[in-house]
């Protein structure tokens, strides 16, 4: 009887073995998935290659609301219209507020281009973008919604990526694709982050990260100087995903512009609803 139960005993955990060694595995494939196989799985959970190709221009248009996170006191709601050709893009918020008529961001092929908001300032988001120029120039604003998006052909963008694997952000496994920018902004250093659903592969954050120090050289002493950090981290983010013309994009665009340190922080939201996309309208 205990001859019958050992041997028993011993068959199960060498399934036992087995299944966690097969499982051991299957999770490191996983992990050693390399940069292009990853381009490659997003680009289906996009559409076909027949059907990306197929798709020329875009023009998406629908709702904005605008808040001031910290103090609650702002509230505005507007219009968005977001157009796409190759590269070329516009990005329009619009309020009708006289003191914030709202954004307008323009890459005409050649040169990123940023509207005031009033005849002397942009604002923080403004600033950013036109400091950090690239941005709009390499197609990332607006994620997969840009016909200029770098990974939808990361060879010829000449993308810079690297695959960090499964990170934790919010509660949720995701994961996270760094991208090196081309050149270093005129502001200070950017760090760039996608982030990926692991099961469907959908692009549904980015992170951009700048941190600037200025010195207070008035004393005269380069040593006893005061310096001062700033961090800028603007975030967007993607859902509501749904097919259109073949192909999956984000109904959802929610954008949040962080500016520390805390003691003067300050914290914007714009958050999009698109009701319509269209293609090859341009």
């Amino acid at each position: 009887m205990r001859t019958q139960s050992f041997k028993w005993m011993s068959r199960y955990v060498s399934v036992a073995a087995m299944s966690l060694l097969l499982a051991g595995a299957a999770w490191s494939g996983d992990a050693k998935i390399g940069i292009d196989e990853f381009v490659a799985k997003h680009l289906e959970s996009i559409g076909t290659p027949e059907a990306r190709a197929a798709i020329k221009s875009r023009v998406a248009q629908g709702t904005v609301a605008f808040n001031e996170r910290i103090s609650g006191t702002v509230h505005l709601d507007g219009t968005t219209q977001l157009l796409s050709l190759g590269p070329k893009s516009k990005c329009a918020f619009l309020f009708n507020n006289p003191q914030y008529r709202g954004e307008q961001f323009v890459f005409d092929g050649k040169a990123a281009q940023v509207a005031l908001i009033d005849q002397n300032s942009r604002s923080a988001l403004g600033n950013f973008l036109v400091n950090e120029p690239e941005i709009l120039e390499a197609g990332l604003w607006g994620g997969t919604l840009s016909m200029g998006w770098p990974l939808l052909d990361a060879k010829a963008s000449g993308a810079k990526l690297k695959l960090e694997g499964l990170k934790k952000i919010d509660g949720r496994e995701l994961y996270e694709v760094t991208y090196v920018p081309k050149k270093r902004g005129s502001s200070g250093e950017l760090v760039v982050h996608f982030y990926f659903e692991p099961d469907t592969f959908h692009h549904v954050m980015t992170t951009y990260r700048l941190s600037t120090t200025t010195i207070d050289g008035s004393g005269g002493d380069a040593q006893a100087s005061d310096s001062d950090t700033k961090t800028t981290t603007v975030t967007e983010l993607f859902s509501d995903f749904k097919p259109v013309d073949g192909v999956i994009l984000p109904f959802s665009w929610e954008i949040r512009l962080r500016v520390e340190p805390s003691a003067k922080a300050q914290e914007f939201q714009w958050k999009v609803a698109f009701t319509s996309i269209a293609h090859n309208k341009l």
